[in-house]
This record gives C-alpha cells, structure tokens and sequence, in this order.
C-alpha cells in the first residue's frame, strides 16, 4: 500500500470520469468488476478516508471561543447565534449517510475478493469500521437519535426510523472494538496516514467521554498511554507547521495535506484581510482570556496580569495559538486600524494555528489537520478519571505533563484538591490547549454549559493600553429547551414516511 492521499486523490479524480460512472454504476458498484482485487478494495478504502474531518477551522465559531464575520450557512454562525433551522445546509451537511452506506458496501463486497491475504483484509476492514464507527459518532453526537443502518438498503428498505441513541453507542463501540483487534499497532512510513489501533484507542476513549462512562474512557485511554508509542512534542507550537508533519510521536492520526498534492484554505479563514487572508473566523476574548499567566496562575488571580496590557506575560500557547494586534507576522506588520482591517478584523485577534508557518503571499496551508494527539488523551484521562474517583496522582501528572511542555508551573495539588476545583482547571486546560481543533463545541454540549458561555453579548478583546476599546459584535441565543439537540434535516423528513422529527424542534 501507499501512503493514503496519493489514492484519496486518485480515485476522486477517476470517480468524476463520465466514463467510470458508466461503468462503474455508483448506485450498483459492479461486484463482477470491480471487486476483483485487493487493490481495487484498497481503493475503495481511501475514498473514504475523504469523509474524516479535514479543515474544520470554521466549526471553532460554533462555540464561545471564536465569531464567524459571514452569515453564511455553510460557515455555521447561525449554530451560536441560535437563528440554524430544520433546512439549514450546515444541518444538511453533517447528516452523512453516504459514507455509512459506502462502508457498509464494502462489508458486503470484500468477501467476493479472490486470494486476498488475511492480514491485509483485517488491516483494510479495520479501517472501514473506524471510519464507520466516527461517522456514526459524529452524527449521535449531534443529532442524538438516528436511523442506525447495518447493512446496505435497497429503496424499498431505505425509510428508517429512528434508533435510540444508546442503541447507536452500541453499535459504535462494537466497531471500534473490532477494529482495534483487526488493525495494526504500528505502520512503516509508507503508510502515513492510515488508521492504526492507536487511533482507534483514541476514538474509542473520546466517545466513552463524550457519553460519560468515566471509568471505561479512563481505562481507554490509559492503555493507550501505557502503549509507550506516542508522546508529546517538545515543542507546542511545531505541532501546527508543515515541516514537522507525520514528524512527531505527538499526533495518533491527521488528515493529510501535501504540497502540489492536496491543500487547504487556513490562511483565507483565519488570515488577516490586509495580508491576503479573508477574516472569516476571529478568536473571542472568553478564549483569550482563559490562558493563565505565566506564573500558572488564572489572570484574575496573577499578578504578573496588567488589564492595560493583557497580551504580556501570558502562558507561552498564548502566543503560539493568536495574532494579536501590533505584531508582524508573515512579514506584515498587524496594524487592526490600518486600511480594510477595521471592518473586518472584529475582535482584534486571529488564529495562528496551522498556519504558524504561512511565508507573505502564501494563501493555502500544507499543514496535516489533527484527528487525535496524545495531549487530548492525557486530558481525556484527567477528566475521566477525575469524575469517576476525585483527585489523585496520576490526573496530575497527566496535566503537569501538558502544562510543563507549553511552559508553565505544575499544577497547584493543595488549591484543586476537591473534584469539583480539578473539573474546572481540567476542563479549562482542555480550552487552552485544544484551541482551534474543532473540541470547543462539543465539550461546551456535553457538559451542559452552552446556554451559559453562549447566552451573551459577543465583544471586542480589549486592550486598553493600546486603545483598542471593547465593542460589541453580536447578540448570541442559545434556547437550551431546543439547541442542545440538533434538527433531522428537513429533506430527510420530507423523503420519509417512518422519520421523525426531534419533539424539540417539532413546533
């Protein structure tokens, strides 16, 4: 095999041929054809690898960390403004039964393969059932009860109702479980890319803590720790720099980016509009002032913190994670009152993550996109191990192990003694740390907060000392009666005599 995006590439180019299409009936896949051979199987494979999250810097807006300047649907600001409906495309676009069919249909065909070694048929199934498995998560995640779909529908069979989402965790878990027996502990660097049982250890441990089974997501993760595999990089600002992509103990699995290969948009939705970027998604004050002091101490409790100068003396993830205003940055000098800047750069602040090493003119990113890192799962292991038995050595170890490498003291054992205080640096640490990397939103839903840190007046980051005011950006809604729980899209309902909408969003 070779490294997954040459294939991914490959093959979505090939499938938009008019000929293959005529060949290759996508509402039939040709088992008499194109099943026969494990190459072809292996192809199969990678197309799907294109469903895996890739790019989502826009989805950080949903949240209380960032605001999106464009109204436009696709974007998502209507997910925190709480103005996103039943038609809404971005709601359209998260209901993803294509890739689950398409898994699916692979289940159903890779046993028509002649002569398909063993070890090779385990590794390709293990990755369908990882990228099966994370589809399915992420619609639960979202829509909560789902048709759940086992096996490929004919029309006649295809108007399902819904499934109760514990039924859907199940048989999530059941996929993840299998595929961390089918799938290998290591690749050899050919193999950049693919899925590995690590990754699906990681998986596994982030849906046992998005579902609350504390003592299992806890136990997940720690056997993915004591894997001695994966570690993290010294350095936290090179995780987001294409020099060190696929360089690093540090990440379990990212979308990959090559250059004259596949490339992404990062610097046009974070980019300062001056210097050829579009401002789309701008970092909030909530974010930035959630980093602590160098000291390690939270900015209403450090001394070190001067409310006329906030950009000073901050936990170093600070800088690696914003550009912040009167810095030169890709050889522009950040001025956010000079020229086109003021109506676009609302907030003041920008995102630097994956694009650290944007060089002036550049527009796209090269940067893998981050699926897990072994940080999320040290974090991960905090957070469950800490619900299910309060503090104790090892959660703080796991966070001195993150707070050491961004640069700050270690965590205070005599002031978080209690559950209830560990919870909050815990959670806030994962805020900190986990920036920008699509976490925000979800942690914010599933710990039931989300009417509390959306519910508000979107503002400025205020820099007094450099006269830059606070003021306000938006008015945000988030109806916790309704918005906890996402519409089935409407077209869905309308094809569909047996799927029901969400007693939530039914009036």
């Amino acid at each position: 095999m070779k490294k997954v995006f040459v294939y991914i590439i490959f093959l979505t180019l090939v499938s938009c041929e008019e000929d293959f299409l005529e060949r290759y009936p996508l509402a039939n896949p040709s088992s008499e054809i194109f099943w026969t051979s494990a190459d072809n199987a292996e192809m199969w494979v990678n197309n799907l690898y294109n469903s895996l999250p890739n790019g989502q810097v826009y989805r950080e807006n949903w949240s209380d960390n960032a605001h999106c300047r464009t109204k436009a649907s696709s974007m998502g600001g209507e997910i925190a403004n709480g103005t996103f409906q039943t038609n809404s495309s971005i709601v359209k676009g998260e209901w993803d039964y294509v890739t689950i069919r398409r898994c699916l249909e692979f289940f159903e065909n890779i046993e028509l393969i002649p002569n398909i070694a063993q070890e090779r048929k385990d590794e390709l199934t293990g990755q369908v059932r990882f990228i099966l498995a994370f589809t399915y998560f992420k619609m639960m995640t979202l829509f909560r009860d789902i048709p759940l779909v086992t096996k490929p529908l004919t029309i006649s069979e295809s108007d399902v109702p819904k499934s109760p989402k514990s039924e859907i965790l199940t048989y999530i878990l059941d996929q993840i479980d299998k595929a961390i027996d089918e799938l290998p502990l290591t690749l050899p660097a050919s193999e950049t890319g693919r899925i590995t049982k690590g990754a699906a250890l990681a998986l596994k441990a982030r849906v046992l803590l998005y579902n609350e089974r504390w003592a299992e997501a806890a136990s997940t993760a720690k056997q993915l720790m004591d894997l001695d595999i994966y570690e993290l990089h010294p350095n936290f600002g090179e995780l987001f720099i294409k020099s060190f992509n696929n360089k690093t103990n540090e990440v379990i699995l990212a979308y990959q980016y090559a250059e004259t290969v596949r490339e992404w948009n990062a610097y046009r939705v974070y980019g300062i509009i001056s210097n050829g970027g579009w401002s789309l998604i701008l970092a909030l004050p909530d974010l930035a002032n959630s980093f602590e002091c160098i000291d390690g101490l939270p900015i209403d409790e450090s001394p070190l913190y001067d409310p006329n100068d906030p950009l000073k003396d901050r936990d170093p993830r600070f800088y690696e994670t914003f550009i912040y205003p009167y810095q030169t940055f890709a050889g522009y000098y950040y001025d956010p009152l000079d020229g086109r800047n003021p109506a676009f750069s609302l907030t003041y602040l920008h995102f630097r993550k994956y694009i650290n090493d944007k060089q002036k003119g550049d527009t796209y990113s090269y940067v893998n996109w981050i699926l897990f890192r072994y940080a999320e799962i040290l974090l991960t292991y905090a957070e469950a191990k800490n619900e299910e038995t309060g503090p104790d050595n090892s959660i703080y170890d796991a966070l001195d192990l993150i707070r050491l490498r961004a640069g700050i003291p270690v965590v205070d054992r005599i002031k978080y003694n209690t559950k209830e205080k560990l919870r909050e640096l815990i959670r806030n640490e994962r805020r900190v740390e986990l920036a920008a990397e699509d976490h925000r939103y979800f942690d914010i839903i599933r710990w039931r907060i989300a009417e509390n840190v959306l519910n508000k007046e979107v503002t400025s980051f205020e820099i007094p000392g450099l006269q830059l005011p606070a003021k306000v950006i938006e008015t945000r809604i988030f109806n916790p009666s309704r918005h906890y729980v996402w519409p089935i899209p409407q077209e869905a309902i309308d094809q569909a005599k047996n799927l029901e909408q969400h007693p939530e969003w039914m009036n």
